[in-house]
């Protein structure tokens, strides 16, 4: 499930993520040091995405909601 791809990317500043794993790799590296609910609720929905225990698409909408919260997007 590595390699699986969103449909459309999401657009986070000048950068765009194309799936769950892009998203993960975001979230390790280009955070902001403030980690709240949502991040932790999109983490954990995208690592089950990578292995195949949620949907691409529902790691999509969690990965949406944490960049709103962190406003991001």
């Amino acid at each position: 499930m590595l390699s699986v791809r969103w449909d459309k990317p999401v657009l986070v500043g000048d950068n765009l993520i194309f799936g769950p794993l892009e998203a993960h790799k975001f979230m390790m590296s280009g955070w902001p040091n403030i980690k709240d609910r949502e991040f932790a609720i999109a983490e954990s929905t995208i690592l089950a995405a990578l292995d195949g225990r949620k949907t691409p698409d529902e790691a999509r909408e969690k990965f949406e909601a944490a960049l709103k919260s962190a406003q991001l997007n």
